[in-house]
């Protein structure tokens, strides 16, 4: 999706397989930061330099929550998304062994918690929509209510999309990620 007058970003979405099956992991933004302050997000952030869309994803997850991703865990993309910070983002979808979440090391200047949701308690709820408009571009807006965190705006329709790849419309790809 190219729009005028937007930059590129790209947005890591880390589906962690562990003993008690797949999750979600999601930050909380610093209250420092000055875009989107206390809001619930992927690890992610402008492409720079020659980057393309997985290194961006891979370099701004491993710098906000010290977590290491392989360009062979990567399972593919969701639909391009705008922001209204002006950002036109890719959401790249990644699959990876997990057993020790204290290995997390969220940057303090980015994040102020990382925290993961079971896949399959975030399938069974039902979002909340509504219609938004970001410059010419109207779109339905996803709000994702998840025991007492609302997960919603670019970071809910991410998720909207994530479940119709897995649950709905096939996997991420054409591949099932939770497959051996």
């Amino acid at each position: 999706m190219q729009i005028p007058g937007f930059r590129r970003a790209a947005v890591l979405v880390p589906i962690l397989q562990g003993p008690g099956g797949p999750e979600l992991l999601l930050t909380v933004r610093s209250s420092r930061l000055r875009s989107h302050a206390g809001q619930i997000a992927f690890p992610g952030g402008r492409l720079e330099g020659g980057e393309d869309d997985v290194a961006a994803a891979i370099r701004e997850t491993r710098e906000e929550v010290g977590l290491v991703v392989g360009r062979d865990q990567v399972l593919g993309r969701l639909s391009d998304h705008p922001s209204p910070a002006g950002y036109v983002a890719t959401p790249v979808v990644a699959l990876l062994d997990w057993s020790a979440p204290d290995e997390l090391a969220p940057d303090p200047a980015e994040v102020a918690e990382a925290f993961t949701v079971p896949l399959a308690e975030l399938a069974v709820v039902t979002p909340t929509s509504r219609v938004g408009q970001l410059q010419a571009y109207r779109r339905r807006i996803y709000s994702y209510l998840w025991r007492d965190r609302d997960i919603w705006g670019f970071t809910g329709n991410v998720v909207h999309d994530l479940l119709g790849a897995l649950y709905g419309r096939g996997a991420v790809d054409g591949r099932d990620p939770f497959a051996p």
